[in-house]
């Protein structure tokens, strides 16, 4: 298969890459510098690199970097320093999904490209009518008012869900709503559809579960059919087994 990831040189993009090589896939990224990703990754024959900001890109240009791909996998986010909490592009996550969407639209493949968003357990899921407590109301609400990343990431999950639907001919979509993201090997996992202990209190996520998942996502055609047009919740199993 073919798959294109953005934000390959994040802490979760980055083991994304390196297991869809691991697994034989031919891979496309977009970093801003080439120099982020590792050697090994950059020397490999299956990788196709493109240096550019994503949204810097034309729409022709999209066009070309969507072409024939069987996934698009955003990895994209928001670097937790000043400039990456409050500085442009604020709506970094829903305008590329925005833009890669249209491309994969525009392109007109014969079978559904399945895109992929990794996003954040924050997001809420409107299709569960998931609760919240009063506490992470409050809490969810000064994120929105102090933290622009936090409304981006609920907006590109919106603009899947309502712009996109589930009856687009050329795209099938999965938003991936990891719990609190650590560092850590591929490990046991679990997979529900919504928080079961509230978003401030769930259990962790390593970010090499979050690629193993995604990568299951796109080859397994019976684990898609069982998540596409929802948003997973991943979180480390309690017990390894």
């Amino acid at each position: 298969m073919t798959i294109l990831v953005v934000g390959a040189t994040g802490m979760t993009g980055h083991p994304l890459v390196e297991q869809l090589l691991g697994r034989g896939h031919k891979v496309r990224v977009v970093v801003r510098s080439i120099d982020k990703l590792s050697a090994q990754a950059r020397a490999h024959p299956n990788l196709t690199i493109l240096e550019a900001a994503i949204l810097d890109l034309s729409d022709t240009a999209l066009l070309d970097l969507v072409k024939d791909c069987n996934a698009v996998v955003s990895c994209l986010g928001h670097v937790i320093n000043f400039k990456g909490l409050f500085g442009d592009p604020k709506k970094l996550c829903t305008d590329a999904t925005q833009r890669l969407c249209k491309a994969i639209q525009s392109n007109g493949g014969l079978e559904p490209t399945k895109f992929i968003l990794m996003n954040s357990v924050g997001v809420k899921n409107p299709d569960c009518r998931e609760k919240r407590t009063w506490v992470e109301r409050g809490l969810l609400a000064l994120l929105r008012a102090t933290l622009p990343p936090h409304l981006d990431n609920e907006a590109a999950a919106e603009m899947l869900h309502a712009n996109i639907g589930q009856t687009n001919p050329a795209i099938e979509w999965s938003s991936v709503r990891p719990d609190t993201l650590i560092n850590g090997p591929v490990s046991s996992y679990e997979l529900k559809t919504s928080p079961v202990t509230g978003i401030f209190s769930g259990r962790p996520t390593t970010r090499a579960n979050v690629a193993h998942f995604m990568v299951a996502l796109i080859e397994n055609a019976q684990l898609w059919d069982e998540w596409k047009f929802k948003m997973p919740v991943i979180m480390n199993a309690t017990q390894t087994l």
